[in-house]
């Protein structure tokens, strides 16, 4: 390995050299040195990229707790107000394969500073809603100001994962597990942070706390991240060819379904605790396991898959676990027990470890399916695949809680989690008729490679026989 952190493009290559003369901080008396140059670029990569991920998940979060109350006093609709929350997703459905294919002209470090700024910006102008006359006006520049927060998240979120990929080369999983970690801290910390600053501060000052706190990352990110240099190479990208194959396609649902359930859950999951009389503490908690487990051991699963371990055997076990939580969450109908607190906390828990092992192994595991069928080892496929990352995640995240209400309105919550349950059942199936496949293709390759050596050898021998019998007929005449 290369004591450099490289980007490597057919035009471009950029390092991080770890300095080879002495450090002047060194001192004679042999006092320790200073850890190496690549060592702490790599930590600052991280630092900068975990602060980014954390407040961007909060800013998006951080209004679940008020916005609702507020929009219906300025004469908005729950399906209104429903929509701003989620056009934040459409956005980044639409918009991560736009930023994928920007990487190779631009670099990931100008996207992610870039994107940082639009959302501190947008974060900042939604705290202005609060002096918008109640009416049409009110709920369009929600519209608006929702939009360019998920310009700005697309733009963080597909440029993260790629500059992780590239600087990581060796512990991907590891490192997109920390940024996972981050944004599901965010995620669960955000209604927290939001609700205690509204109390203290009215509308206003949660959106200007974190967006000013986005705008301070831009400078910190300006200075922490590598400088990198676009790829500008004349070869074109076989999207259809990276995309219409057995293991992305087993992936990209695997990241559907494990955001759809999240998405249902937070739409559905209230109505079913209510027969419970819980307090509001106690179901404030409740509603973070999921996203607290997830962010616990997404490190974990992501060492995992840095041993070597096969990203689809590990999403196969993190199916099993939510098809197992699924079961018992409701029940399911045909289980003849009645629900109880604790078999909701206990298949919570279940389904987070779950979710966590099929998000972090479904990212690995499509980096390296996609460098093993011959794609190049750079920006440019780091950006593909993590354009469809981001995409499949804002796809199941938009489909969840329309999906989850429309189930609770028909049929309630416990045959709704049948529906879910039949979902990731149909992966599952999906996924190990996937892994047999590929294992008697790779059994199919092995025998025919065997038997086309043994020919070789075969042809080989016969040559050499021939040579040496016509040297022994030459020698004797």
């Amino acid at each position: 390995m290369t004591r450099a952190i490289d980007i490597e493009s057919p035009d471009s290559k950029v390092e991080v050299q770890a300095s080879t003369e002495p450090s002047p901080c060194h001192s004679a008396e042999g006092d320790g040195p200073l850890p190496p140059e690549k060592d702490r670029s790599k930590f600052y990569v991280v630092i900068g990229l975990v602060y980014a991920n954390f407040w961007m998940a909060a800013s998006f979060s951080l209004q679940a707790p008020f916005f609702p109350r507020e929009a219906e006093l300025k004469g908005a609709t729950p399906t209104q107000y429903g929509f701003v929350f989620s056009v934040f997703e459409l956005v980044i459905i639409i918009m991560s394969p736009v930023y994928g294919k920007m990487i190779p002209r631009v670099t990931p470090k100008f996207l992610i500073i870039s994107g940082v700024l639009i959302g501190g910006l947008a974060c900042c102008a939604f705290g202005s809603l609060d002096y918008v006359p109640a009416g049409t006006w009110y709920i369009t520049l929600a519209f608006i100001v929702r939009i360019f927060e998920g310009f700005g998240a697309a733009s963080l979120m597909t440029a993260s994962f790629t500059i992780v990929a590239a600087t990581f080369p060796d512990s991907v999983a590891t490192s997109f597990s920390l940024m996972e970690t981050a944004f599901g801290f965010g995620l669960i910390v955000g209604p927290t942070i939001g609700g205690a600053l509204y109390q203290a501060g009215g509308f206003v000052l949660p959106f200007v706390v974190t967006g000013g706190l986005l705008l301070l990352g831009c400078l910190v990110l300006g200075f922490l991240l590598p400088p990198t240099e676009a790829e500008r190479s004349s070869e074109s990208r076989n999207l259809f060819k990276f995309l219409f194959d057995g293991g992305i396609i087993s992936f990209t649902f695997s990241i559907i379904t494990s955001l759809l359930f999240i998405g249902f859950n937070s739409a559905t999951l209230e109505p079913h605790l209510r027969q419970f009389n819980l307090k509001p503490v106690v179901l404030g908690v409740i509603f973070v396991i999921t996203g607290g487990i997830y962010a616990i051991t997404t490190p974990v699963w992501g060492k995992i898959c840095d041993k070597g371990v096969s990203p689809l055997y590990i999403n196969v076990g993190g199916s099993i676990l939510v098809c197992a939580g699924l079961l018992f969450i409701g029940p399911v109908p045909f289980f003849f027990f009645d629900p109880s607190l604790g078999s909701v906390i206990g298949s919570l828990v279940v389904i987070g470890f779950g979710l966590s092992a099929k998000l972090v192994s479904s990212f690995v595991g499509a980096l390296k399916n996609t460098l093993r069928r011959g794609f190049p080892d750079n920006l440019s496929t780091y950006g593909m695949v993590s354009a469809l990352f981001s995409t499949a995640c804002s796809t199941g995240a938009f489909i969840g809680p329309s999906l989850g209400g429309l189930l609770l309105d028909t049929t309630g919550y416990q045959m709704g989690t049948v529906v879910i349950f039949a979902i990731e059942v149909a992966f599952l199936v999906m996924l190990m008729a996937y892994i047999c496949m590929s294992a008697f293709k790779k059994k199919k390759c092995d025998k025919e490679s065997c038997e086309r050596e043994a020919l070789l050898t075969q042809g080989r021998i016969g040559v050499f026989s021939r040579i040496f019998l016509d040297n022994y007929k030459r020698v004797t005449l």
